[in-house]
């Protein structure tokens, strides 16, 4: 059996994700093979040190997963870094760090659609960037969209290379796959992938929370919302697709990017943060949006926050 675990990258998930990993045999994390993994588990290497090691966006909930993983490890649980995408574009860090052209890169089968789908998607990136200071919201909300688009190829590959990972493991055995939301396509191609003879079952981690917050659309982001209408190929009309996109835009404004610990008193703030959030821009329409964006987009969050709240 494989379980899928969706959940964001957040400390606040630790309780959850521990409660159903210790219930597998077999738990393969979201991150690529690193050499010194092993000695972290063993005890050989300290968290501290192996995290100086790797390229972490959220340090302290890394400090804690690892935390977790030795103690899985200590029960005789197998852990696997599988992250094909991931391991592919290290490398080809690696190749432009020894002076590689892209024409050679190119060169090498295994990397150039990754190559190509990070390209794709840092230009799309960049000229959201160019727009942003932009007048002409039209043009804005137009390379939103793009980017989305670009982003959901690139969230698609990964998924097709995780997932052909994934599908050569023993499946005789438990086995748990930690998968960001966003990556919900994994599911699809693992589906595909084992041909419907496997048993596959898709938990999200945070639902208790959700359901208690009454959150909507298992709390993401409209932004996350478009970006998985491209890669699941499913229609949007147009008026949606650029309402998701202004909201997005708005919501880029006020929500915290900063990592957030749990507390007594708040033992899920990012979910409650983003609930929060979602609530205000889901009152805004297109225009309201286009308004707002004019207003704040060179305010901070918290100016930007006290506008929208005044404005609706």
């Amino acid at each position: 059996m494989i379980t899928i675990g969706f959940s964001p990258h957040r400390a606040e998930i630790i309780p959850y994700a521990r409660q159903i990993m210790e219930q597998h045999q077999i738990i393969v994390l979201e991150e690529p093979p690193h050499p010194k993994f092993e000695d972290m588990l063993n005890g050989n290497l300290s968290i501290a040190d192996y995290l100086m090691e790797i390229d972490i966006g959220f340090p302290e909930f890394e400090h804690l997963m690892c935390k977790e993983a030795i103690k899985l490890h200590q029960k005789k649980k197998e852990l696997l870094q599988i992250e094909p995408y991931l391991e592919r574009l290290l490398e080809i860090h690696e190749y432009f760090a020894q002076g590689k052209t892209p024409a050679e890169v190119l060169n090498i089968a295994h990397l150039k659609a990754v190559y190509l789908a990070e390209k794709s998607a840092t230009g799309a990136l960049i000229n959201y960037y160019a727009r942003s200071i932009e007048k002409d919201f039209k043009q804005v909300i137009e390379s939103v969209k793009a980017f989305a688009n670009a982003d959901a190829r690139r969230l698609k590959l990964r998924s097709i290379l995780r997932a052909g990972a994934i599908a050569t493991l023993d499946t005789n055995k438990k086995i748990y796959v930690e998968t960001g939301y966003i990556h919900y396509p994994l599911y699809r191609y693992l589906l595909k992938d084992f041909n419907g003879n496997q048993n596959i079952r898709v938990v999200y981690l945070m639902q208790p929370v959700f359901k208690k917050l009454r959150c909507k659309r298992r709390n993401m982001g409209p932004g996350d919302i478009l970006t998985l209408y491209y890669a699941l190929n499913l229609p949007v009309k147009e008026d949606v697709a650029n309402l998701l996109a202004a909201r997005s835009l708005i919501y880029t404004q006020l929500i915290q990017t900063e990592e957030m610990l749990p507390a007594h008193s708040n033992p899920t703030p990012h979910s409650l943060e983003e609930a929060l959030v979602n609530r205000l821009v889901d009152c805004l329409g297109f225009e309201d949006c286009k308004t707002i964006y004019s207003e704040t987009r060179f305010k901070n969050r918290r100016e930007s926050l006290d506008f929208v709240k005044s404005y609706i």
